[in-house]
């Protein structure tokens, strides 16, 4: 029997409190909370530009990883729908995928970066509801037999209730030396290591060494407490699966690098892989393809 998991979304103010039951199994992967922000809320599909409104106010956004191997993403997405419904929130605008707009829509709106939030493509929903002057929306999509689910609320009348999140911690001081890459790691919590250069279905980095590589492992040593997630990422040619197990090889070979060759203790850094899941660049050019083929650095826990 499917347990469903009841979890708490509460921001002050005329929009009230609203306790949103997971149709699955499921577990955080980001929280975060702020009291006055920005969030871009589409109310329209991408043709030829993203109808958009910005709403500023406080604000709440957090992501689940739901276990749901059999469910699609209007099953996980519908009953999260109908419990917003009885509270009196309206839908605005939904849509699906290709219907939304595809990559120029995923890229319009806001949405957390891998590996807390996953975003396929080809199968995706998007849902914006109002009540009063509040919004909330949702994206929902899958990766694998796993579901993953945005949520999004800010309400302009209220301010959202300080929320600490212990899978996303404050970083370290932002240093005013050192690498581009450790001042975006240190700022924004994640950076791209852009010299680790794959062709396509490749995973073999070059013997050199690579800069990027030596600054994370300066940072690490500077900073002790500190683990990270080296997350590998493909361009779009190939297959789902045979994209999945090369963006992981990717990020055990760098992986590879950080221990072997900087001693960085193994149990600081873990590989994952997202396939082309979370392109950052169109697949339809050469140097897009190249700028998708990557590994990127996230850092997950600090002292």
């Amino acid at each position: 029997m499917i347990r469903a998991l009841a979890l708490s979304f509460a921001l002050a103010g005329p929009a009230g409190a609203v306790d949103l039951t997971m149709p699955f199994p499921a577990a955080a992967t980001f929280t975060e909370s702020r009291p006055l922000a920005a969030h871009r809320i589409a109310t329209g599909p991408f043709v030829d530009t993203l109808p958009v409104v910005t709403v500023e106010g406080g604000l709440t956004r957090r992501v689940w990883r739901l276990d749901a191997p059999e469910a699609t993403v209007l099953q996980i997405l519908a009953p999260l729908r109908a419990q917003l419904e009885a509270e009196d929130w309206r839908a605005v605008f939904t849509c699906a995928d290709r219907a939304c707009g595809g990559f120029d829509f995923r890229f319009g709106i806001d949405v957390t970066p891998a590996p807390a939030m996953f975003v396929d493509l080809a199968d995706y929903r998007y849902l914006a509801m109002r009540k009063g002057e509040a919004w909330t929306t949702l994206v929902v999509s899958r990766s694998g037999a796993q579901g993953f689910i945005q949520v999004t609320r800010i309400d302009p009348e209220a301010e959202a209730a300080p929320v600490k999140s212990a899978s996303n911690p404050a970083p370290p001081p932002i240093p005013s030396t050192g690498s581009d890459i450790v001042r975006a790691l240190v700022s924004s919590g994640h950076a791209v290591l852009a010299d680790l250069d794959f062709a396509t279905g490749s995973s073999t980095l070059g013997r050199s060494d690579h800069a990027s590589i030596a600054a994370l492992a300066a940072f690490l040593r500077d900073n002790p407490g500190t683990t990270v997630a080296l997350v590998g990422h493909t361009d779009a040619e190939g297959g789902t699966q045979g994209n999945m197990a090369i963006s992981r090889r990717r990020a055990e070979s760098a992986r590879a690098l950080l221990i072997e060759r900087h001693g960085i203790a193994p149990g600081r850094v873990e590989a994952q892989g997202v396939g082309y899941f979370a392109p950052i660049a169109r697949n339809d050019t050469p140097d897009g393809r190249r700028a998708n083929r990557r590994v990127e650095v996230v850092i997950t826990s600090t002292e």
